[in-house]
């Protein structure tokens, strides 16, 4: 009797916990995170467009998650002051990179040694590409592109250009070579420094990301005279691309992307990635696309990690072609 008692007890509590559903458990990490406020840093000078998004997105996730997201300012170096920092911070998903394709896929050959590398981070999601335009002072005596190659042809060396990026110098030596000139680079640690010059006429020209270009244009302050896709911008649509100005094609193409450091968890990361992603398709951010010139550029990190691989063959291309040795 007292055999038949404990078989029936230890069946009925087999077929109880049979019964229940079997659950892989959530990392209690991933469930509250984040419980403290997260910092993005970014690898641009506060006031740039790219900066105005990163802020966007900021205060996006923080209406998701419900703790601040802090923006911090680390221009400088080629954007390699923030990659460093961020490379170094402990990964726990408290400390984000909001960068471009010049971080991860130019620098590796701009440069002979970097203090980072593209694989110390985990890609979280792709946002936005963002077009670039040539541009001059409003003051500037050169209104297209013609005027200003031939002002160069006729003295040789003489004309300058500011660059606040790897990205940047990739570009405008691509210029350098399709219009058969040669022009002097004047290196600045950020745009915030560049500008102020090319407003006053210490510098000829620069190229500029379309949505820092747009607010000063609307203002008189500054002038496109094409822009380096292989389509019109609709935000200066009466603005020609660089095969309309008489050059060759000249088509680059510079995103940006939110990473994390290597070894912050999958489940923090993906939490992080599917907030962005949700971000890219809201309204606020199609209001900024519009207003900037941006556009939105969607990828998940598995997709972006596969794009950056891509890009670092074409960055490596395009510096090759321009003649530039790494530094």
């Amino acid at each position: 009797m007292l055999r038949n008692t404990f078989l029936t007890r230890w069946l009925a509590a087999a077929i109880l916990l049979g019964a229940l559903p079997v659950t892989a458990p959530t990392p209690a990490h991933a469930e509250a995170y984040p419980d403290r406020p997260v910092k993005i840093v970014s690898v641009t000078s506060a006031g740039t467009g790219i900066d105005d998004y990163t802020r966007l997105l900021a205060k996006y996730l923080h209406k998701k998650a419900g703790r601040s997201f802090i923006v911090e300012n680390k221009p400088g170096a080629n954007t390699m002051i923030a990659a460093d920092y961020v490379a170094k911070s402990a990964p726990d998903g408290y400390t984000l990179l909001f960068a471009s394709a010049s971080t991860m896929a130019a620098n590796p050959f701009l440069f002979k040694s970097i203090p980072y590398s593209p694989r110390d981070f985990v890609p979280v999601a792709r946002l936005s590409t963002v077009p670039v335009a040539l541009v001059v002072s409003a003051n500037s005596p050169y209104r297209n592109v013609a005027d200003l190659t031939a002002a160069a042809r006729a003295r040789p060396g003489a004309l300058n250009y500011g660059t606040s990026s790897a990205g940047y110098r990739v570009m405008l030596a691509a210029f350098n070579d399709a219009a058969g000139i040669r022009t002097q680079d004047v290196p600045y640690k950020a745009m915030a420094n560049l500008l102020p010059d090319l407003l006053g006429g210490t510098l000829d020209f620069t190229v500029l990301e379309i949505s820092a270009a747009v607010p000063m244009i609307e203002s008189r302050k500054m002038r496109a005279l094409a822009v380096m896709s292989d389509r019109r911008v609709p935000a200066m649509a009466d603005v020609p691309t660089m095969a309309e100005a008489g050059l060759p094609a000249i088509s680059v193409v510079s995103w940006t992307g939110l990473f994390a450091p290597k070894g912050t968890p999958p489940e923090v990361v993906d939490k992080l990635q599917a907030w962005t992603l949700e971000f890219v398709n809201s309204p606020e951010a199609a209001a900024h696309h519009t207003q900037r010139g941006t556009n939105p550029y969607p990828a998940s990190g598995a997709q972006l990690a596969k794009a950056i691989v891509e890009d670092q063959a074409n960055w490596q291309r395009m510096i090759k072609l321009a003649g530039i040795q790494p530094e």
